[in-house]
């Protein structure tokens, strides 16, 4: 039982393929409702870890792995599709990256990570919704269009802005253990 969580975010990963050829299809409403269920199965399986207390080390790499994979395939292919709104995209897939880069650097340096904090599942919800508006009504108003993904990009970046002191903590953390050692 323990698992169910990580197998949640498991079938997450194998939802983007699915994600991915329905975009290249044209089929926005089947990858909307892919994103539904991708974005159910994420809520799942952190209130199932967190009420049942199965909260695992692998957990806590394995679904943020899922949600930057998934956002990573819906920017690129949001790119693709919609090229005139790119550079929200763009950003997203920058602050993704250097999320990723940074807590693959403190895994290398052996500092366990904690899991998603409040504000940056705030930022996944926002953007998983504003991603299923815009696929779920693709001809909507520009302005409409601009000013969703202008919230979807603002809540990122405050996310990731808010995730500096994390970083700057565990950062320090690295450095006393090193000076521990010699």
């Amino acid at each position: 039982m323990k698992n169910i969580p990580n197998i949640l975010s498991t079938f997450r990963i194998f939802l983007i393929p699915f994600f991915v050829w329905q975009m290249i299809k044209g089929n926005t409403t089947n990858a909307a409702f892919i994103l539904v269920l991708s974005g159910i199965t994420d809520f799942l399986d952190g209130n199932l870890a967190r009420k049942f207390n199965w909260i695992t080390d692998l957990g806590k790499i394995l679904d943020p792995i899922a949600d930057k994979l998934t956002q990573a395939a819906i920017s690129i292919t949001m790119i693709i599709s919609i090229k005139k709104y790119q550079y929200f995209f763009i950003i997203m897939i920058l602050k993704d990256l250097i999320m990723l880069i940074l807590g693959g650097y403190l895994m290398k340096n052996g500092i366990k990570l904690e899991g998603a904090k409040w504000f940056g599942k705030v930022s996944t919800f926002v953007y998983y919704m504003v991603m299923i508006i815009l696929l779920f009504i693709p001809n909507m108003p520009n302005f409409i269009v601009v000013t969703l993904l202008f919230i979807a990009t603002i809540t990122a970046i405050i996310s990731a802005v808010l995730y500096i002191p994390e970083y700057v903590s565990k950062r320090k953390e690295i450095f006393s253990n090193n000076n521990k050692k010699m």
